[in-house]
């Protein structure tokens, strides 16, 4: 048996269906910067984006927060969101900052006390845990584990040479840097 749709239930049907993206959109927006990256880029929205994988595995999304979703610029407030998709100790994640800070700049003095420094921040992670990065100047980064910041390491330069890791054009990924700065 057949049931007629009255014309109020049309208009219900709808109403509700023009609403449904608008729905997922404020959901999108409320879910695009996590608490640690609201309390330190006004208005932030993602700049740009990225992904590592390791033989074919994907290993974390970055997210590059601005305000406003700007160009990049490194004087103005921003934040990088690591969210990573394997477990892997803080050892490892240390072993693999050395390995690249070194890889971008070659060898230098001061990167033993730097790594002395990280150690403090990072945490062992699991899948969908979040670190997220943000400088306080140009020597000073603070960094945060699932919204809970595990430290502010100071460092001469310190935001510079750690943030080239992934956005510099001497990142191991050219290409992927320029994404996250906003430049293509």
């Amino acid at each position: 048996m057949a049931r007629s749709i009255t014309l109020r239930s049309k208009a219900l049907i709808f109403a509700l269906s023009a609403l449904l993206p608008l729905g997922w959109a404020v959901q999108a927006i409320g879910e695009t910067a996590p608490p640690e990256v609201t309390a330190v880029v006004p208005q932030p929205a993602v700049a740009g984006e990225g992904q590592f994988r390791y033989l074919g595995f994907k290993v974390y999304d970055l997210d590059l927060f601005t305000s406003g979703g700007k160009r990049f610029d490194a004087d103005a407030p921003f934040a990088l969101a690591i969210e990573y998709d394997r477990k892997i100790r803080s050892a490892v994640l240390l072993k693999a900052s050395l390995g690249e800070l070194e890889r971008v700049e070659g060898k230098k003095a001061d990167h033993d006390a730097i790594m002395g420094k990280l150690a403090a921040c990072y945490r062992d992670i699991a899948p969908g845990d979040r670190i997220v990065a943000a400088p306080r100047g140009a020597n000073a980064m603070s960094f945060w584990v699932n919204g809970t910041r595990t430290c502010t390491l100071n460092h001469p330069n310190f935001r510079d040479r750690y943030m080239a890791i992934w956005m510099s054009d001497r990142a191991r990924d050219p290409a992927q840097a320029r994404r996250l700065r906003g430049q293509g």
